[in-house]
């Protein structure tokens, strides 16, 4: 099981956040940059390297 990251369309841009730390937000342009866009937001987080983050789990979810 990886870290779960939520995304939503917002405009041109992917809304990223992740469920299990609050305060981690990021975007991304393509569906494609998300797993890469959330692990360095994670790793800042948690002041990890990148690598160190594990396996990225994305969800895409409806806007409300």
């Amino acid at each position: 099981m990886g870290n779960r990251v939520d995304v939503v369309r917002s405009g041109e841009w992917w809304a990223i956040t992740v469920p299990s730390l609050r305060g981690v937000f990021s975007q991304a342009k393509h569906l494609d940059e998300v797993p890469a866009v959330a692990r360095e937001a994670i790793a800042m987080m948690l002041d990890v390297d990148p690598a160190d983050v594990g396996p990225i789990d994305v969800r895409v979810r409806n806007a409300r």
